[in-house]
C-alpha cells in the first residue's frame, strides 16, 4: 500500500490564512489553500465522495475478478482504505 508522508506547513502560513480571510473560511477557500499548500499533493474531497468511490471500486473488482492478478489483495486493499475513511 502506498505510505503517505505528511507535510508540515509553517504557522506563519496559517496565521496568514486566518487574517487575511474576511469572514469566516469555507470548507472550498480551505481546501484550495491546503492543495497550493502542498504542491497539489493533497486535496481535500468530501468523505462521501470517498465512501461512494470505495464502493464503486469494489463492485467492479467483484464484477472483474477474473480479469485481476489478485483479486482478494485489492479487496483487502479497499478494506484498508474504508478502515481510514
Amino acid at each position: 500500500m502506498l505510505t503517505v508522508k505528511d507535510r508540515f506547513i509553517p504557522r506563519e502560513e496559517i496565521s496568514n490564512l486566518l487574517w487575511g480571510m474576511v469572514g469566516d473560511i469555507s470548507t472550498h477557500s480551505l481546501s484550495m489553500w491546503i492543495k497550493s499548500k502542498t504542491d497539489d499533493e493533497f486535496v481535500v474531497v468530501p468523505r462521501e465522495f470517498c465512501i461512494l468511490m470505495v464502493l464503486f471500486l469494489e463492485r467492479q473488482a467483484v464484477a472483474k475478478e477474473h480479469l485481476l492478478f489478485n483479486f482478494q489483495k485489492v479487496l483487502g486493499q479497499l478494506e484498508e482504505i474504508k478502515r481510514y475513511l
